[in-house]
């Protein structure tokens, strides 16, 4: 008889702020890690944008993706770090350095 791991996947989420060059945007953040690499989702402005990444270190995390609707959507990079259920750090894009941070919510996100 064969014993096998199961692993539960968790998934992070967070009510995040981003300052943009238009202002601030209200938005979640939904993140999963496994193995040292992490995937999820933003939702900010209406638009559900996924991205892709790596644990930099424990609670520290590189992401990539591209925010704002397909056709005219905006390829970044960010560095954030999570400690004691806040998120904080930034987003790099052509158009300038934004500052990101949040709070972790309780609960599963939406599919």
């Amino acid at each position: 008889m064969a014993f096998g791991v199961i692993m539960i996947l968790e998934k992070l989420r967070y009510v995040v702020m981003l300052q943009s060059q238009l202002g601030p945007r209200a938005g979640e953040l939904v993140l999963q890690e496994e193995s040292g690499v992490v995937s999820g989702y933003f939702n900010l402005a209406g638009h559900r944008n996924g991205f892709s990444g790596s644990v930099v270190e424990a609670g520290k995390y590189l992401i990539t993706g591209a925010l704002g609707p397909a056709a005219d959507s905006e390829p970044y990079d960010a560095l954030f770090t999570v400690r004691n259920g806040r998120l904080s750090g930034g987003v790099i894009t052509s158009r300038g350095c934004w500052d990101l941070s949040g709070v972790s919510m309780r609960g599963s996100p939406e599919p």
